[in-house]
């Protein structure tokens, strides 16, 4: 999996937050990448045992409906063939059932080979294969389940040292720090992408990869930010017209 180092040192010469930035955003989309990845494995198991668990139920079934007409079936052929000539309506009585049991055990074997077909089983292997297939499904579902809580915990630790971190860069000039890090941010993205294929190789998703960069934008809040930045821009430029025409009329009074 990824080598993400939340703990990475910065310098904090010039902005704290934007050496906070190099390391933590790589890492937070290298983990929202991971979790992504693992939810979509436990999707599609999901999806998988919540066609094989009733089909494995069904196929038991539809088995043991087949053993037990065919045993009844067997054994009334047997007391139909003991049986004396001269009981004239058992012998009828005993051909009906049989010929009962012949048509239902035809209907359930149809119905079993369908049930098999639909879930590319054969005959010969399903009894073993089918029940074993679920049982290492569910297994393969537990390790997602288990790797999912621990990237989740590795995520939300990041995000809390991050909170933390970005306390440290309250001093700094907001603007500067937002624009710095918007300096670097393609540069840090291209890295997890390029982390991401390697691990990944050919399973490596770049829609996978795209929602995972929106969720860490929500996670940091950063459409607030921006939101916020732009105020601050705006405000400043204000101030600046305003001071300019200041200064404009009191050299105007100066020339008079």
């Amino acid at each position: 999996m990824f080598n993400a180092n939340p703990g990475e040192s910065y310098t904090a010469t010039a902005a704290p937050s934007c050496s906070l930035w190099k390391t933590w955003r790589k890492n937070l989309l290298l983990f929202c990448y991971q979790l992504g990845y693992l939810r979509k494995g436990k999707e599609r198991l999901n999806t998988s045992l919540n066609t094989l668990r009733p089909a494995l139920t069904q196929y038991n079934q539809l088995a043991k409906d087949i053993r037990d007409k065919t045993k009844e079936r067997r054994s009334l052929l047997t007391e139909k063939k003991a049986l004396s000539a001269v009981h004239v309506f058992r012998h009828r009585e005993l051909a009906a059932k049989i010929a009962a049991l012949t048509e239902d055990l035809e209907e359930l074997r149809s119905e079993k080979n369908l049930l098999l077909a639909s879930l590319a089983y054969s005959e010969e292997d399903a009894a073993d294969k089918f029940p074993k297939d679920i049982a290492a499904m569910e297994q393969s579902l537990k390790r997602l389940e288990e790797q999912e809580q621990k990237y989740s915990a590795e995520l939300d630790a990041a995000l809390n040292e991050y909170a933390g971190l970005r306390e440290q860069a309250q001093g700094f000039d907001p603007v500067q720090l937002y624009e710095a890090r918007q300096a670097i941010r393609p540069g840090k993205e291209q890295e997890a992408e390029n982390q991401a294929q390697q691990v990944y190789v050919e399973k490596y998703s770049p829609l996978l990869m795209f929602d995972s960069k929106k969720a860490v934008s929500r996670m940091l809040d950063e459409d607030a930010e921006r939101l916020a930045v732009r105020r601050m821009v705006r405000q400043t430029q204000k101030e600046q017209q305003i001071s300019n025409k200041g200064k404009r009329k009191n050299q105007g009074r100066d020339v008079r």
